[in-house]
């Protein structure tokens, strides 16, 4: 079966970081991997609160059908080895602009996700997901995983 055609915007590489918690132990691993051809855009928002006006800025994500994708659920169930060549999309991952070689590691100092995010956050080239859309399915063109975060 041929890749679908995206359009020709989609030009970004992006690499996905996936946070697993074991519930026995509390330990924490991050899961990474990369994905080609996604839609990249800073959106910027305008509030007002009373005479107050605030600016908010945040990321919005496409990233196109992908056969490694798993929902939440069905990825947090797969063995460790299983996990490494798929990824999900949730609240709490985090997507950075590019493929990058950066590995989390929330035990290490410098390799924590608070690194990862100060480290690409200075150059808008990262997001933390808040929210999370399945866009695929039988009469969806240009099937897609939609996700925003700041």
């Amino acid at each position: 079966m041929s890749k679908p055609t995206y359009p020709i915007w989609w030009d970004t590489t992006v690499t996905i970081y996936n946070k697993y918690t074991d519930p026995n132990t509390q330990v924490v691993e991050w899961y990474k991997s990369v994905v080609t051809d996604c839609f990249w855009s800073l959106q910027g928002t305008k509030v007002s609160i009373g005479n107050v006006e605030l600016d908010s800025k945040s990321v919005l994500c496409r990233i196109p059908k992908d056969d490694r994708f798993l929902e939440k659920k069905q990825w947090s169930d797969l063995t460790v080895l299983e996990k490494a060549s798929h990824f999900t999309l949730g609240q709490g991952d985090i997507i950075v602009k590019g493929s990058v070689e950066d590995v989390i590691n929330e035990y290490s100092a410098g390799h924590r996700s608070t690194d990862l995010l100060s480290k690409y956050r200075e150059y808008q080239s990262c997001m933390e997901i808040n929210e999370y859309s399945n866009n695929t399915g039988i009469g969806r063109n240009n099937e897609h995983y939609l996700v925003r975060g700041k």
